[in-house]
């Protein structure tokens, strides 16, 4: 079994892979005040929690610097094996046909490529969590570019800090399009604007040349939008931990 842990930006997601399947997965603050022994800590009581059973690699994406040195140890002595850290670049088997490729993040690499082996390239990636992203995947498999965007909760701040008497608000679905207060005008406006906002993009996107495209949704939203958004093949929340789990495979000859 494979131990995959991808650091985000609001959370660290680890998750046990068997293969296609996640047997198990929790999420961690991305608190950059806790140590390494903290992280480890952490890790071990959740492993024990799940009872993964033996772990034969552990691998990690991350885009927070930061925190990608005491997370990989704090997994090493928590395996007893340096965990593989992974960088966009030198993935193996995947082009990135971008103008910077240290640039890209490594999650897009691993979303490319999870989504590739489950339902074939071209492909279009929306990831919709803190960040919205939008990974392109052309016919030869290889990653074509991203379109970045807000996410709805920095949406919903936005909402707030232009205007004095604006207030903070939970970004939950509205009951209806127009609301009857000012808090369920806000959470329309940005719940229904966040929907047209990845419908839209994505309908530019499919109607790109190279495709036709398929359209896969991940991210910690991808549960809870995907239906309002619509036009999803496939929604899966565990795409960059089943794609980093591959790409740890890969590496390893395997």
């Amino acid at each position: 079994m494979i131990l995959a842990v991808d650091i985000g930006n609001t959370d660290v997601t680890c998750g046990v892979i068997d293969g296609a399947t996640v047997r198990a997965r929790w999420a961690l603050h991305s608190d950059l005040n806790r140590t390494e022994n903290e992280f480890a800590d952490l890790l071990r009581a959740m492993l024990a929690y799940v009872d993964a059973g033996p772990i034969v690699h552990a691998v990690v994406g991350s885009v927070v610097p930061a925190l990608t040195l005491r997370i990989s140890e704090a997994l090493a002595a928590v395996t007893t094996m340096p965990p593989l850290v992974v960088r966009a670049e030198a993935v193996p088997g995947i082009r990135l046909r971008v103008d910077e490729p240290a640039q890209v993040g490594v999650d897009r690499v691993a979303n490319a490529i999870a989504a590739r082996e489950a339902v074939g390239a071209p492909v279009i990636i929306a990831d919709l969590g803190s960040v919205t992203t939008f990974d392109v995947v052309d016919a030869q498999g290889d990653l074509r570019g991203v379109v970045i965007a807000p996410g709805i909760r920095a949406l919903g701040q936005a909402l707030t800090a232009s205007g004095a008497q604006l207030p903070k608000i939970d970004i939950d679905r509205p009951e209806g399009l127009v609301g009857r207060n000012t808090v369920d005008a806000m959470r329309a406006g940005v719940y229904w604007g966040y929907v047209e906002l990845v419908r839209g993009v994505i309908g530019r996107l499919t109607a790109e040349p190279g495709g036709p495209w398929r359209v896969v949704a991940t991210g910690g939203l991808a549960d809870r939008m995907a239906t309002d958004v619509g036009g999803f093949e496939r929604v899966d929340a565990d795409l960059t931990l089943k794609g980093l789990a591959r790409i740890c495979q890969a590496m390893h000859g395997e």
